[in-house]
């Protein structure tokens, strides 16, 4: 009886340890199918700081919110860049710096091709027409650039750059609110928002879809908004535009 025993303890424990190898090898797929999956979706470029905000006195004409754009892959990439003027004051035009020039204002779309591991400026300068004669005109604005990878159309990125002229005495918050989660389902939260005073919700061709006055709570409801993509300015107590973020609804 003790050599049957041993036999069916021996074969028991070979089944465990051929089990154990197929569970292993199945867990290793899996960790190899989601690093590739993680760098099939790996950005080749990206951009930087992201938003981008300038802050100038009404009496200057020409106000840069400076960004960079730098390619991180290991090949050539073509970039189609797309501008929307979300929001802009009467008195100020816009236009956009790529790597390749600095375009007239009526340009809204340019393509440019970045080398492996190079970076370039992309830009958004804010015109105020109305600087002269001094002090000038107050002025605001949101620009928002979309960027499409044209070798692969699921590589797509969003920036947003932001535009406030200082108005009297008072100095403007520091651009230093933030917002989650972002995607957003429901409701979302800021963090540092205590000079916020108010809140406009702009589509990207600019029609705003909610407004909000800062709350105690500070939890705001969009759940009954339709899924898209959505720029959130933020208004100090006086009603001046000071940053701008982008928002993702689900």
């Amino acid at each position: 009886m003790g050599v049957p025993l041993f036999n069916y303890f021996t074969n028991l424990l070979m089944r465990d340890i051929s089990i154990m190898k197929k569970i292993t090898a199945t867990l290793l797929l899996l960790v190899g199918l989601v690093s590739i999956a993680g760098a099939q979706f790996q950005s080749a470029y990206h951009v930087y700081p992201n938003p981008s905000d300038t802050i100038t006195t009404s009496d200057t004409y020409d106000s840069p919110a400076h960004g960079e754009i730098e390619n991180v892959s290991n090949a050539p990439v073509s970039i189609k860049w797309e501008r929307n003027e979300v929001f802009l004051t009467s008195n100020i035009t816009t236009a956009v710096c790529d790597p390749v020039t600095c375009w007239f204002p009526g340009v809204s779309t340019k393509t440019f091709t970045l080398q492996p591991d190079s970076a370039g400026q992309l830009t958004v300068h804010f015109y105020n027409s109305a600087f002269d004669p001094a002090p000038g005109e107050a002025g605001s604005g949101i620009v928002h650039l979309k960027l499409t990878n044209l070798g692969n159309a699921a590589d797509t990125l969003t920036a947003v750059y932001t535009y406030s002229t200082l108005t009297g005495t008072n100095d403007l918050p520091e651009p230093v609110v933030k917002l989650f989660p972002n995607p957003v389902t429901d409701f979302f939260t800021l963090e540092n928002a205590d000079a916020v005073g108010s809140m406009r919700l702009f589509t990207l061709d600019g029609r705003i879809a909610a407004r909000f006055t800062a709350s105690s709570s500070n939890s705001y409801a969009i759940g009954h908004l339709p899924a898209g993509n959505y720029v959130l300015s933020f208004e100090d107590k006086n009603g001046n535009l000071f940053q701008a973020v982008e928002l993702h609804k689900r």
